[in-house]
């Protein structure tokens, strides 16, 4: 048998024994307080015998607990930590983009005040083409029309001249001249 059974055999035992002899032993204090002991003892070895496995078990099951919401907090805790550290390094790496977002916005600018500069010039250019040509055009155009009014302010000036030099003989000998030469 196992030792819980041999346990078992002497507490009944014990208990018979003190059960069976209560009036033998009651004479004295010393009996009554050798009693109460072993009553109480009896008690406790009951109480051990029927509750001692629930309670056992009711405690393992407390400790087991305990042990199960410790590390199940443990694990909270890393799973919290990694977390934390996921988000450091997404903040971490949304402060390193918008750097770059900055960055490449200040190029893009440049390069946009680059290109709005060069458009500039080259329309400042264009415009100051045209005026040129605009310009040479007038003055092409006042050019032939200055000409035109010295060739007949010139026409005038010799019809004139020749009114005041030509008399009817002069007239009749350009006449000839012309009309021979018609004739050729």
């Amino acid at each position: 048998m196992d030792s819980r059974g041999n346990r078992k055999e002497i507490a009944f035992l014990v208990g018979l024994i003190f059960f069976a002899m209560p009036g033998l032993l009651m004479a004295s204090e010393l009996t009554d307080f050798l009693w109460k002991t072993f009553n109480f003892a009896v008690l406790l070895a009951i109480l051990i015998y029927y509750l001692g496995r629930p309670i056992k078990e009711a405690f393992f099951n407390y400790s087991s607990s305990v042990k199960n919401k410790l590390q199940e907090a443990e694990k909270r805790a890393k799973e919290a930590e990694e977390k934390l550290k996921e988000v450091e390094e997404r903040f971490a790496n949304l402060q390193r983009e918008v750097e770059e977002i900055k960055r490449q916005a200040i190029e893009n600018a440049q390069r946009e005040r680059e290109k709005i500069l060069k458009e500039a010039e080259i329309e400042a250019e264009r415009i100051k083409n045209l005026a040129h040509e605009e310009m040479e055009t007038h003055f092409e155009k006042a050019k032939r029309e200055l000409r035109a009014f010295a060739a007949e302010l010139a026409v005038e000036m010799a019809r004139e001249k020749i009114k005041s030099k030509m008399n009817p003989e002069l007239h009749r000998k350009f006449m000839e001249k012309y009309i021979k030469e018609m004739e050729n």
